[in-house]
């Protein structure tokens, strides 16, 4: 999948099922906190009000994320930004190696987008609340 953040574009793949596996085991407590605020999330979607979803979600996802231990996160955040390449002059370059990110300028609700996308992407299917698309609409403008 192709996608555009802050006007930099990026490339992912799919999670490898053990990547999938271990990635969906962390999130599943998160979002089982939040299964309470899906229907809100979809009409705010649906009517197209962008500030009002990230108002809603982002606080939400900051509040699981403070709960989690640091090695939650990484199981989280490394496979997914592992998948993660991004358009470097004339090739595609790996924006995580060896547990860094190879580009300063990725910022924190940049890389939570990146990391929204592949989980988006490789667990819309197993999250049927969060369809494949969900993330679409939290990009930066």
């Amino acid at each position: 999948m192709e996608f555009e953040i802050n006007g930099v574009e990026y490339r992912t793949a799919k999670l490898n099922v053990f990547d999938q596996l271990k990635v969906s085991r962390k999130l599943l407590p998160v979002l089982a906190g939040m299964a309470s605020e899906f229907d809100a999330i979809n009409s705010m979607r649906a009517g197209g009000d962008t500030y009002a979803l990230l108002a809603t979600v982002v606080p939400k996802i900051a509040d699981a994320l403070a709960d989690m231990s640091d090695d939650s996160v990484n199981a989280i955040l490394h496979p997914c930004l592992s998948v993660t390449s991004r358009k470097h002059n004339k090739g595609w370059t790996p924006v995580f190696s060896q547990g860094e990110l190879m580009f300063d300028d990725i910022d924190l609700p940049g890389m939570l987008q990146i990391v929204g996308r592949v989980v988006g992407e490789s667990l819309g299917s197993f999250f049927p609340e969060l369809p494949e698309s969900e993330t679409a609409t939290l990009s930066a403008d």
